[in-house]
């Protein structure tokens, strides 16, 4: 026992030390810089501001806040803050206790903790993050008193409906200053913090007002009010601002966040960089992200929780013009277009049919399409259907299956050219943990819109790959150049064979092929010549088209993965496509034939040659 006892002691003694040492290193760090000392600024391809971090500065001080809600925000988030050096060993304890017993995931977070994400890091829920996060917090409590810290939170932090800070907040939802929030609209603001998305009232009245009820419990617990003033306040509506207007600098929201991704992953969100200020050029076109956002706003008005992601990508640089993660940011950050893992469905057949093309297929190579099962090597069987049970019941050439989407076409593609031989395209691209499966043929791909934008770009740039980006160079306040991109053109892709995919694609606005179904985009006309492929599965619905200046995609469903039952629904992007692709293309212009090729115009339906048939490219032999 005494064993134990003294080895429990030496461990304590070496925890203290350690301890120390760190918080010695902290306070003999240089430190962090708060306030006004960082930022990060974004411009368009014009050179013109949309976007400036002054959410992350100190607008209003302490004695400008009403008492109400600075108790409120500490006694909620982090009752203990005034007592501990930037962790709350208490709360850390019972999170650990409870996760281990109820296993799920509870933080215990401090102001501080929360103060030195906001500042300089991301959400990130790695490891690496999260030890950078808590040194920071050891800095910032090493050489900022509490006071101080709790004002840089209170200004930097996220009120949802793209608002940051008390001040914003205040206008936003009350149209008052903060010194003038009387003790109901302080436990809102306090309560809503922890998850604007839920707890808005603008959102949801009746969630605000039971998380408005766990900020007034707190308040009795720690006697700054009475049970009886708690009950007063429960029962008394919120007297909303009518008409609220974000005060943030935020247009734009999701197009901002790929951005900042982007500047994670080329390693510039950091605090030494942040540090120096941050000029950011980024490829977004301003006219066409905004004609995209109301496009999307016009056509997902009445949709309810059907989300969607869009993007238009400029093919010269693989530059990304014009990029929408969801219908409404106040509603929900999460960025559909760059992290959604959802099926991209028949938008996968391209691919596919490159592959084919690279194999000896032709525009007018033919396939029995009639309901099959296919016994597989396994001896498992594969029985797919198409599109409401429709077949031709005849052979069908390429072209025509690139038409109507037939699904038995594909299925039959992929197995006559061996599995592996689809998930070896896709390796190239990226995609290197797809296995081989023959459903793949059909999409059960999961990824999102910015991934997919690689592999159709490329097409559109007749096999060169270039990376899809938002950033073209960084700057810091003094005008030094940190980063200039440079283009890292790589050829992926064979050149005639992309150029008779393409000239394959145009064959889903062709009503020439309006049999046993109609072309998947007859009915969505474009002004001039445009490739494109649609995808629809149960639960996700998506089209992707290009020509030579520009590659369009959009992607719409439920986060839930809820079937889409409405058919209209499905049309969405198709709508979205249409729009975008006569807005952005007025003149006519489309690919030529390489001298290797050959243009044979041949009946749409037999694959023969005749002369008032559609012209297709074939390579010569």
């Amino acid at each position: 026992m005494k064993t134990l006892v003294l080895w429990a002691r030496r461990v304590l003694i070496l925890g203290i030390v350690c301890v120390m040492i760190i918080y010695g290193v902290g306070f003999f760090m240089e430190a962090p810089q708060i306030g006004q000392g960082h930022y990060i600024k974004m411009y368009d391809d014009q050179g013109a501001l949309f976007y400036q971090s002054d959410e992350q500065s100190n607008d209003v001080s302490l004695n400008e806040i009403s008492e109400d809600f600075l108790v409120a925000i500490v006694s909620i988030e982090d009752h203990r803050f005034y007592s501990h050096l930037g962790f709350d060993i208490v709360g850390i304890s019972r999170a650990v206790v409870k996760n281990l017993v109820a296993s799920k995931s509870q933080g215990a977070s401090t102001i501080s903790q929360q103060y030195a994400r906001l500042l300089f890091l991301t959400n990130d829920k790695t490891w690496e993050r999260k030890i950078k996060e808590a040194f920071l917090t050891i800095r910032l409590e090493t050489h900022y008193d509490k006071d101080t810290i709790l004002q840089g939170y209170v200004n930097t932090v996220f009120f949802g409906h793209g608002i940051y800070g008390i001040k914003n907040a205040s206008q936003y939802y009350f149209n008052k200053k903060p010194s003038e929030l009387d003790l109901n609209e302080a436990t809102m603001l306090a309560g809503v913090i922890n998850g604007p998305s839920y707890y808005s009232p603008y959102i949801d009245l009746v969630a605000a007002k039971e998380r408005q009820k766990l900020v007034l419990d707190r308040l009795v617990e720690d006697e700054y009010i009475t049970e009886e003033k708690s009950l007063e306040i429960q029962n008394t509506e919120f007297v909303l601002n009518e008409n609220p207007t974000s005060a943030s600098k935020n247009q734009h929201p999701y197009y901002k966040d790929t951005v900042i991704q982007e500047l994670t992953d080329l390693g510039f969100y950091e605090e030494n960089y942040i540090n120096q200020g941050l000029n950011i050029y980024t490829t977004m076109d301003s006219d066409t992200q905004n004609e995209l956002e109301a496009t999307v706003s016009d056509n997902m008005n009445d949709k309810g929780e059907l989300e969607i992601s869009s993007m238009v990508v400029s093919n010269d640089d693989a530059g990304v013009m014009a990029l929408v993660g969801g219908k409404d940011y106040a509603l929900s950050q999460f960025n559909r277009a760059t992290d959604a893992q959802r099926q991209i469905a028949s938008t996968i057949k391209p691919l596919l049919y490159y592959v084919a093309l690279e194999n000896g297929f032709t525009p007018n190579t033919k396939f029995l399409s009639a309901p099959t099962e296919f016994t597989l090597e396994s001896g498992q069987t594969y029985a797919p259907t198409n599109f409401s049970d429709r077949y031709a019941n005849t052979e069908i050439t390429l072209a025509q299956a690139i038409a109507l989407s037939d699904n038995i076409y594909a299925v039959k593609t992929h197995l006559f050219l061996g599995e592996q031989a689809l998930v070896n395209a896709l390796n190239k691209f990226g995609y290197t943990h797809v296995s081989p499966h023959p459903s793949l043929a059909l999409g059960t791909l999961n990824t999102n819109i910015y991934e997919v934008a690689n592999i159709y770009t490329t097409f559109a740039n007749q096999g060169i790959n270039r990376e899809i980006h938002t950033i073209t160079k960084i700057t810091n306040h003094n005008n030094e150049v940190l980063y200039q991109r440079e283009n890292n053109d790589v050829a992926l892709l064979d050149r005639d064979t992309c150029l008779i995919l393409s000239q394959l694609l145009t064959s889903t606005f062709k009503s020439e092929y309006h049999t046993y179904s109609n072309p998947t985009m007859s009915n969505y006309q474009t002004n001039t010549t445009f490739a494109c492929k649609t995808g629809t599965s149960d639960f996700d619905s998506l089209c992707i088209g290009y020509n030579p200046n520009y590659t369009l995609l959009s992607w719409v469903g439920f986060d839930d993965n809820r079937d889409l039952t409405i058919t209209q629904d499905k049309m969405v992007p198709k709508v979205v496509f249409q729009h975008m692709a006569n807005y952005l293309q007025t003149e006519e212009e489309w690919y030529s034939p390489t001298a290797t090729l050959q243009s044979i115009p041949v009946d749409p339906l037999t694959g023969d040659f005749s002369e008032s048939g559609l012209v297709y490219w074939f390579k010569s032999r």
